[in-house]
């Protein structure tokens, strides 16, 4: 079987939040410290004002590192807001709680939850927001990924079936993968709420692909990572045909009710099992000399290696700076992205663990 490859142009978005906090530790909205209408970058991306939260609006790009570029941007601008401020700290925490005191002291818009329904297309699976958000104390971040291209919009008629089955290989090579290195203690707490399996919504311009949660925004080569693999779900689907079906070549190996309970759940060893079973048809049908897709044969040990690591060390292990510090200060992202990261940091920490034994 040919390699998969990349004939639609596919867009990737995102709008991932965060919180901020006092010099007390404490949640304080985003209304406290954003203007009314957000902040600005110079290419029009925002950060906004949504519920307690704030959020990311950069704007779309092809190429993962312009993204990356774009967004440490918005982070520049916001760190001037942050330091003007003087009291409070940017907080990527996926869940935390909020004081009735700081509840109450917020208008209704930010007290209520800034997400409105989604679909699924789990079947029996609804989304459907069963706590009070004005009682309710708990407040989630969200990582969202945007995928755009007119693969979703030139064929009404197929629109809603390439839709699903784009969403459905997502949560195979996306959601699912994550679950490997997304190991916060909180995750099940968060898709009380929402961020379940199969979860999406349909912009006019394709997807939204709204599971995941913000823990990709530690550092840029985490990004890459996702965007990576985002493209690579896109790719599978939008490139299978008769004669090189990519797409039916991972479904047959493996069950969906297994990869919905591994993201869920936040089950990092069905996660694990679920990824051995698409890992050769993975690897096999995917070119180690592009620059396109995160994971070949190449570089699959390095990557079990580094999600180990996670596993009994922590991502701080891989990403030890202050998320904003790493944002503020990126270096252009070309060349600096998760394959980059993965022959580098993490080969070089693989051999020397190995040289030891």
């Amino acid at each position: 079987m040919d390699t998969v490859y990349s004939k639609r142009g596919l867009t990737l978005g995102c709008d991932p939040e965060f919180f901020f906090k006092n010099n007390k530790g404490v949640v304080e909205g985003a209304e406290k410290v954003l203007p009314k209408n957000g902040i600005e970058s110079r290419a029009k991306s925002k950060i906004i004002i949504d519920g307690v939260q704030a959020e990311l609006n950069p704007i779309p790009y092809e190429c993962r590192a312009n993204l990356g570029n774009e967004i440490s941007r918005c982070f520049q601008e916001l760190q001037k807001v942050v330091t003007q401020n003087g009291k409070v700290d940017v907080n990527f925490e996926q869940v935390v709680k909020v004081t009735k005191k700081e509840l109450c002291s917020l208008s209704k818009k930010s007290r209520v939850f800034g997400c409105g329904p989604s679909k699924n297309i789990t079947k029996g699976q609804k989304t459907k927001i069963t706590v009070d958000p004005a009682k309710y104390s708990m407040r989630s971040a969200g990582g969202h990924i945007h995928l755009g291209s007119k693969y979703f919009t030139e064929n009404e008629k197929e629109q809603k079936d390439r839709q699903e089955r784009v969403i459905a290989m997502m949560d195979i090579i996306v959601g699912n993968t994550c679950v490997l290195i997304d190991r916060d203690s909180y995750a099940r707490e968060r898709r009380r709420i929402y961020g379940r399996a199969g979860e999406y919504r349909t912009p006019k311009y394709g997807v939204e692909y709204r599971t995941l949660s913000n823990f990709w925004l530690q550092s840029y080569q985490l990004m890459s990572l996702v965007m990576g693999l985002t493209r690579l779900a896109f790719d599978i689907v939008s490139s299978s045909n008769k004669d090189h079906d990519y797409e039916a070549a991972i479904l047959k190996n493996v069950v969906r009710t297994s990869i919905v309970r591994a993201i869920n759940n936040n089950d990092s060893e069905l996660a694990w099992n679920n990824f051995q079973k698409i890992k050769p048809t993975l690897i096999e049908n995917i070119n180690d000399y592009t620059d396109h897709y995160p994971l070949c044969s190449s570089n699959v040990e390095a990557f079990e290696y580094f999600v180990n690591i996670v596993e009994t060390e922590g991502l701080n292990y891989w990403f030890p700076m202050n998320p904003m510090e790493h944002w503020v200060n990126l270096p252009e992202g070309h060349e600096t992205g998760w394959e980059s990261f993965l022959g580098g940091k993490v080969k070089n920490d693989m051999r020397k663990t190995l040289n030891k034994k």
